[in-house]
């Protein structure tokens, strides 16, 4: 609990459980859903690959006007990069598949996208947001878990991206 003076009066206030951060953990198995019936491959088929999972959400500015194109960008300077987009619904309005899949045609993604079944791999994978980017070594363990698009994000993800591809 925190103790603090509001007003000449005494308040209490409780302190908010907060969870462990998820890096250096291997990460949970996704909960997600298909755009086209396909079946959704899971995590540890994704084992022996570096890969960079984007949770977005097609009513985000910051998604659709930062995140995405720089992960376009990542996937095209490292090609061995295994990228993943999952959108999710933790507020705002819902988006039909079709809706969604348009996302993927406009941005002509080369990698998977797939949807989030409500915002349980959201939750599962702790994100502060949207665009909330999850970096995975080769193990399935999480490397980078950060919140955002802005330069400052997209920096510290290109730093860890050259530690693993370049060194």
């Amino acid at each position: 609990m925190k103790i603090y003076n509001q007003g000449g009066s005494l308040s209490v206030a409780p302190l908010y459980f907060c969870p462990m951060s998820i890096e250096s953990q291997i990460a949970p198995e996704w909960v997600l859903e298909s755009l086209d019936g396909s079946e959704v491959p899971s995590l540890a088929s994704f084992r022996g690959q570096y890969v960079l999972i984007l949770i977005f959400s097609r009513g985000c500015p910051g998604c659709m006007g930062r995140a995405i194109p720089f992960s376009l960008e990542l996937q095209k300077q490292y090609p061995d990069l295994q990228s993943i987009a999952i959108h999710t619904r933790f507020e705002g309005p819902e988006y039909s598949d079709h809706q969604i899949k348009e996302v993927e045609l406009y941005f002509k993604l080369p990698y998977p996208l797939y949807k989030d079944q409500g915002k349980t791999t959201y939750e599962l994978y702790q994100a502060e947001g949207t665009p909330h980017w999850i970096l995975l070594d080769k193990e399935g363990r999480v490397i980078r878990s950060m919140w955002g698009s802005m330069a400052n994000v997209q920096n510290r993800l290109q730093y860890a991206m050259a530690e693993l591809f370049e060194s």
